[in-house]
């Protein structure tokens, strides 16, 4: 009889372990120069309210700081250039937080933030964007 339960409890509760693993999962990718790299990103409105949820993105950065975002949707390839507005002084632990703003900007507001892996190739790139739009540096 216990036998019996067990073999039903113990898959169930892998299931939902492996399920919950899932999700807290992101993936990441960057080239070796950091100027390329897949990431999660997720739309706020300008009063920093998420709308809709986290989502797979491409990034490309050019040469002019300029930053080139493509999604994919189900039949097609979403691009939109954005402008990097800033960084969290306070990102959740082993992370990093940046603020995307549309290029030209968007009228209701909305921005784009793009999380990162500490570690990533990425994040130095983008420190030095930020660093160079920063007034009194």
């Amino acid at each position: 009889m216990l036998a019996d339960v067990l073999w039903i409890v113990v898959p169930v509760a892998a299931c939902i372990g492996m399920l919950w693993l899932a999700f807290r999962i992101e993936p990441h990718w960057a080239a070796k120069d950091g100027t390329r790299f897949l990431t999660t990103s997720q739309v706020i409105d300008g009063h920093g309210r998420e709308l809709g949820r986290r989502r797979e993105i491409r990034i490309a950065v050019g040469d002019d700081g300029r930053i080139l975002a493509s999604r994919r949707s189900w039949m097609r390839t979403n691009s939109e250039t954005f402008v990097l507005a800033g960084k969290s002084a306070d990102p959740p632990r082993g992370r990093e937080i940046y603020l995307l703003d549309s290029d030209p900007p968007d009228a209701g507001g909305n921005r784009l933030v793009l999380r990162l892996p500490r570690n990533s190739r990425a994040v130095p790139v983008l420190d030095a964007i930020v660093d160079s739009r920063q007034p009194n540096r």
